[in-house]
């Protein structure tokens, strides 16, 4: 691949020691710390590797699938991608015994909220306890627990950088406190290669995420600096970036076709929405691309779950019929692996008699319920789990269940579902289970998610299960196991079809097409209720939403909403 470098990037690649490289999304920080990574893979010894750490399995797909265009076969072999959560879980795997001489085990994050949900006490103290004193390591507690035992062995500390001496530091300028302890460990013996991108610190709401990090990170290291600037490479025939500068700092913005504005009303909004998903799908076809990936951004988990419904229904608009669009929704993690245990206990329905079946089944949405209500408690999660835990109880009881979506559930399973081995047809039968009554609503936005592509390990592992005894027997272990190992891994996968997320959830991402839904009141970009004008946070967070996309972007905002940009002295009115 050829890669021209401007005389700034040339000067960082020639740059030796610590490095601090900052710029704006696609102007080349990934590309630069590779083409450095590559000029060290050739002088390291036996057993060496480059470390590249980032902060999710997104950006580290990003970045595997940067690496192919880089670096050779050969070369790949020696650079490690990881997430900080993966990197920290092999040491604590590997030499947590020296903190405490306990065995070191995972406590994995689903598990984990609702042993949160039933501790009494303080949480935040009792995960510490864990893991200092029984060596039980909570996700939260990985980087902390990790600088602490590099911290409190050098031998370890220096067997650590011999096997990465030169260690890439991404998306710096939101290193949480543990992570930041963990990065100056790791400094003493490795070389620092980070990267940084200020305007898209949209993390710093929390306690543990200091806006200064970068201006600590200058004053510990006295790095060598080199400002990329707004080069962008993502989108370099589009103007996309420059729409999204324009939106952070609330300035004029500039006339362009790669990013349009649709005003909707009350009674077309949801049609609206439809439209432009639908339209995005099209224009990026038109424009060649075969398999085009559409992100559909909203501001809350709870407004991504509204637009789920929209684009799962028919809608009408300007008189042509739009069809629902099959999606998946990236949510809360542990929710989404709780909706995937109810549709893997479908799976085995075959398995068992009617009645424990569907049993199961219910227990298992009750556990949905039990695993939102630990994150977020509320009356009426807790009343819908002891709901569907009650009408567990009836069905092996032999008692019909009172509630109706219960018992549209032990009518699927009384009614019985055939399965043939397809693992991607069979997965989406057992789902279709939840679309039995509108109660199940929220469920089934959680289980649309895509399981499945040609590596995917679920649909691997079930496939597997069926070839060698007709059945899934066993899929909801299968599925939990391959869920626990995603939060740690990466694919090199590129996205395809309609993605939703939050805005917050998009950062590290890429797509073809972007689409930004704001609501008339849950979903509202501009809140003072939650930030006082000019809402600087919202437009840092607006601009990496922007600028996840490669070739388009549609915003689909209420007529009533404020504009995004306003002149000066007028900020009061974005209410």
């Amino acid at each position: 691949m050829n890669i021209i470098l401007s005389d700034v990037g040339l000067s960082a690649l020639e740059a030796d020691g610590t490095v601090l490289v900052t710029g704006g999304p696609g102007s080349g920080k990934t590309t630069l710390a590779l083409l450095k990574a590559q000029r060290q893979i050739a002088a390291l010894e036996g057993g060496q590797e480059v470390l590249f750490l980032s902060f999710s399995r997104a950006a580290v797909r990003q970045v595997l699938l940067r690496c192919k265009d880089i670096l050779t076969a050969k070369e790949r072999k020696q650079i490690a991608v990881r997430t900080y959560h993966a990197f920290c879980m092999d040491i604590l795997r590997s030499h947590g015994r020296l903190l405490n001489g306990r065995h070191p085990t995972i406590l994995f994050p689903g598990p984990e909220r609702l042993a949160k949900a039933k501790h009494e006490g303080d949480w935040a103290i009792e995960v510490q306890r864990l893991a200092v004193e029984d060596g039980r390591y909570a996700f939260s507690t990985f980087a902390d627990r990790a600088a602490d035992l590099l911290a409190r062995s050098s031998s370890l500390r220096e067997l650590i950088s011999e096997m990465y001496p030169i260690v890439i530091v991404d998306e710096f300028q939101d290193t949480d406190d543990a992570q930041w302890a963990l990065v100056q460990q790791l400094a003493l013996n490795s070389t620092l290669v980070t990267l940084a991108d200020p305007d898209q610190r949209i993390f710093d709401y929390q306690a543990d995420i200091d806006p200064r990090r970068l201006d600590q990170y200058r004053a510990t290291f006295t790095p060598k600096e080199f400002d990329f600037g707004g080069a962008n490479h993502r989108s370099p025939n589009a103007s996309i970036l420059s729409f999204a500068d324009a939106v952070m700092a609330n300035e004029t913005l500039p006339t362009t076709s790669d990013v349009k504005q649709l005003s909707t009303y009350p009674r077309n909004h949801e049609a609206s929405v439809h439209a432009a998903v639908t339209w995005m799908l099209s224009q990026l076809r038109k424009a060649g691309i075969e398999h085009p990936s559409v992100a559909v951004l909203g501001r809350s988990n709870g407004y991504v779950s509204d637009i789920s419904l929209m684009l799962g229904k028919e809608h009408t608009y300007n008189q042509h019929l739009l069809k629902p669009l099959e999606h998946h929704v990236v949510r809360d993690a542990e929710l989404t692996a709780a909706a995937a245990q109810v549709v893997a206990s479908i799976l085995e329905w075959p398995l068992h008699d009617v009645t424990s079946a569907a049993a199961t089944t219910l227990d298992c949405i009750a556990d949905f319920y039990d695993m939102k209500n630990a994150e977020h408690p509320s009356n009426s999660a807790q009343n819908i789990a002891a709901s569907y835990r009650a009408a567990a109880s009836n069905v092996r009881a032999g008692k019909e269940p009172r509630s109706g979506a219960a018992k549209a559930v032990k009518r699927a399973c009384e009614a019985g579902l055939a399965f043939r081995g397809d693992a991607i047809a069979d997965w989406l039968t057992a789902r279709a289970v939840l679309e039995s009554s509108d109660k199940l609503a929220e469920l089934l936005t959680a289980a649309r998610f895509r399981l499945f592509r040609a590596t995917d390990e679920i649909g691997g592992r079930l496939a597997a299960q069926w070839a060698e005894t007709g059945t899934y027997q066993g899929a909801r272990i299968i599925v939990q196991r391959a869920l626990n190992l995603g939060k740690l891994l990466a694919t090199e996968t590129e996205p395809r079809g309609v993605v939703l997320m939050t805005l917050h959830k998009s950062k590290g991402k890429e797509f073809d097409g972007v689409v930004i839904v704001e609501g008339q009141y849950a979903g509202a970009f501009f809140n003072e209720k939650r930030e006082r004008p000019p809402f600087a946070a919202t437009r840092r967070l607006l601009r990496v939403g922007i600028t996840r996309a490669r070739h388009q972007v549609v915003l689909v905002r209420p007529s009533t909403a404020p504009p995004l940009t306003l002149p000066p002295g007028t900020e009061g009115s974005a209410a």
